[in-house]
This record gives structure tokens, C-alpha cells and sequence, in this order.
């Protein structure tokens, strides 16, 4: 018998049970053509705001146009500064560069791989205009300190929640602590749409407005602009299925949960090459959501190979740090000593984690990694 495939994601799976519902959701915006704007976005808007608190929130073509509009929408721009962590996703630093910012690498914390807040307050200047926190593979930063010491020196913070929908800190959401958040909505995400989109989540309406005419070319009126702005705005099509998929988020995240919990019972005592792995960690008070489920192993890059002969699908997120990447290297930005953040990119490993995994995938991880030897 051939050995069990596991794939690292399994989208048409999980989405199996839903097509009808998003195919009546999208089908009348087809046959009508209503692309743009409209009561499929006005919904979308209204219900992810419900599921952060009630703060306002502005759909948007993506992730990356999130964070960079959010970035401006607080007047980051040329001089400022921007702390983020080391050790993430490019956008997250990219964004305050395309402001003409300058981004401010900081360490993370050696459990969780989130932003470390003792070193985000050595990393504040007067400089400094916005910090942002990523909760990074959906575990919570621990986002009430971070913002207590920036906003002791009148900085703002944005957090970045790429990965953490509906992840919970202390029992408040992520996305609820700082001045703004920004989502992404690419489909490999938690919540993720059929294509790019984002969303941005404000303390307060005049923010989130401010993001909704930048990503309308600054308009006032029809052929009015008040400032220029941009074309990032959400399509119809695209907030019909994260509407939908929404209503299915939470017990897609109770599936995420109890996969990791299995994973816990099956690679605690496995040991490739005769080391064991290093299992995630929740910190108290963390609600994670298991975004991914990452393991460390010294002897990441031949495990990896060691995953892939045996039909199972994984992958390093990330193998680099922000510090370390070709885009940041003429750049000129002030030095980064974030050793944990190098850790953590030589020995990352993200195991197959989706709604719907079962119970034999699960295991024939477990046993690849066991005959690693």
C-alpha cells in the first residue's frame, strides 16, 4: 500500500461543505455584475467589525495594502521610524520602505517567535512613529505591553494580524489593543478570500476612513479628491466569500486547535537524529489560533528533505530574517542584533495544519519524522 500524502494545506476540502452557500453568495453578484463596492462589501465590513469589538473596519484589496495604508493613515512618511520584528513575513517592513520610512528591526521572544517588548522600548527614538506587533503563526504578542511602553512615548501602534483571526489575548482580540490592525485575507489564511484581500481595523471611525479614501484615490465626491490616494478597495466578489466563511471561522479554529493538541500527543516524545523537537508554546493568556504549526529542530533542512520523500508536505517559515534580506541590504538601516530571530530562521519547520486534517495524516508526520534517524 502507498504510503499516506499530506499536504500542506487542503482548501477545496475544507471549502467542500460551504460551496453551495458561496456559490449563492457570489452567483447574483455575477449575473448582476455588482463588482465593486456595494451591500456584499457593506456586509462584510459590518460583520468583521462584529467579530473585533465593534470597531470600525474597511475592506481592502489585500494584506500588504492594509498595512501600508494603515502605516500612512497614522502619517508615517519620510524621517519617521518603524519598529517591527526580525523574524516575519516582508510586507510587514516592505510597507513603511514604500512610505519612505525607515524600518527598525527588533528581537523576538525565544518561545513564541512574536515581538519582544523589552526590545521594541530599547529600539524607541524620537524617531519612532509606529511600532508593529505581529502575532505571528496566530499566537497572540503580548500586544498590552507593547502598546503601554509606545504609548508612553506618544507612539502609535498597528498591529499586524496577518495570522491571528480571532486569536485572543488576555480575552480581548487581537486586532482590538492598537490604534489600528491590519488583515490579510490571501487563501491560505485562516479567513482567507478566493484571491487577495485585506481588511483594516481602527480605534475610531476618523482612522478607518482616512484608510477607506486612500484606497479610493482620496476621494470626497464623485470627482472630487481630497488628497491622492490610491486603488486598493475590496471587491464585491471577494467580501461575498469571506462573508460566508466568517460565519465558519470559529469552528474552523476549534479544528485548528484540536490538531495541534493532537500533534502535542504525537511528536512529544519523537526525537530525528536523536534530539527532540521543539513544540510551540502558549503563553498564559494566549488564545492562539494555529495559523501554522511550527516545530524547531536543529537539523531543520535535512528533516525537511526527510518530509518531502515521505509524501509529507512542509516548509520553513521563515528561513530569513528581515535583517538578512537582499531588499534591505542598500538601504543603509541601522544595524540589528536579533540572535533569536536567527534561531528561529535556522530551525523553523511548519508541519501540515488545516481544518479537516485527519487523524492518520497526522500521524504519518509523526512517523516521517520519527525514522529520521
Amino acid at each position: 500500500m502507498n504510503p499516506i500524502h499530506v499536504p500542506f494545506l487542503d482548501l477545496p476540502r475544507q471549502h467542500e461543505p460551504i460551496h453551495r452557500e458561496i456559490l449563492e453568495a457570489v452567483l447574483p453578484l455575477l449575473e448582476s455584475a455588482s463588482y465593486i463596492g456595494g451591500p456584499a462589501v457593506d456586509a462584510f465590513e459590518t460583520a468583521f467589525s462584529a467579530a473585533h469589538d465593534g470597531r470600525p473596519a474597511v475592506g481592502l484589496k489585500s494584506g500588504t495594502a492594509a498595512l501600508h495604508l494603515a502605516l500612512e493613515a497614522l502619517g508615517v512618511g519620510p524621517g519617521d521610524e518603524v519598529i517591527v520584528p526580525a523574524f516575519t513575513f516582508i510586507a510587514t517592513a516592505a510597507t513603511a520602505v514604500r512610505l519612505g520610512a525607515t524600518p527598525v528591526f527588533v528581537d523576538v521572544d525565544d518561545a513564541t517567535a512574536c515581538m519582544d517588548p523589552e526590545a521594541m522600548e530599547h529600539a524607541l527614538t524620537s524617531r519612532t512613529r509606529v511600532v508593529v506587533p505581529v502575532h505571528l503563526y496566530g499566537h497572540p504578542a503580548p500586544v498590552d505591553r507593547i502598546c503601554e511602553r509606545a504609548r508612553n512615548h506618544g507612539v502609535a501602534v498597528l498591529e499586524d494580524c496577518a495570522q491571528s483571526h480571532l486569536a485572543r489575548w488576555n480575552g480581548r482580540p487581537t486586532g482590538t489593543f492598537g490604534e489600528a490592525a491590519a488583515y490579510s485575507f490571501y487563501p491560505s489564511k485562516n479567513l482567507g478570500a478566493a484571491g487577495d484581500a485585506g481588511a483594516v481595523v481602527g480605534a475610531d471611525a476618523a482612522l478607518v476612513d482616512r484608510v477607506r479614501q486612500l484606497a479610493n484615490h482620496g476621494r470626497a465626491g464623485r470627482y472630487e479628491h481630497a488628497f491622492v490616494g490610491w486603488n486598493e478597495r475590496l471587491d464585491a466578489v471577494q467580501a461575498a466569500v469571506l462573508t460566508v466563511k466568517l460565519r465558519h471561522l470559529e469552528a474552523w479554529t476549534e479544528a485548528r486547535r484540536r490538531a495541534a493538541g493532537r500533534y502535542r500527543e504525537l511528536l512529544t516524545a519523537v526525537r530525528p537524529f536523536g534530539e527532540p523537537l521543539v513544540l510551540p508554546e502558549t503563553r498564559a493568556g494566549a488564545e492562539p489560533v494555529h495559523h501554522l504549526y511550527v516545530v524547531r529542530h536543529p537539523h531543520r533542512d535535512v528533516l525537511l528533505e526527510t518530509l518531502a520523500a515521505g509524501g509529507v508536505a512542509a516548509g520553513a517559515h521563515y528561513p530569513t530574517t528581515l535583517p538578512s534580506q537582499p531588499a534591505f541590504a542598500k538601504l543603509d538601516l541601522p544595524a540589528a542584533h536579533c540572535p533569536r530571530a536567527e534561531a528561529w530562521a535556522a530551525s523553523c519547520i511548519a508541519l501540515p495544519l488545516f481544518p479537516g486534517i485527519t487523524v492518520e495524516q497526522q500521524t504519518r508526520v509523526a512517523e516521517v519524522l520519527a525514522s529520521a534517524r
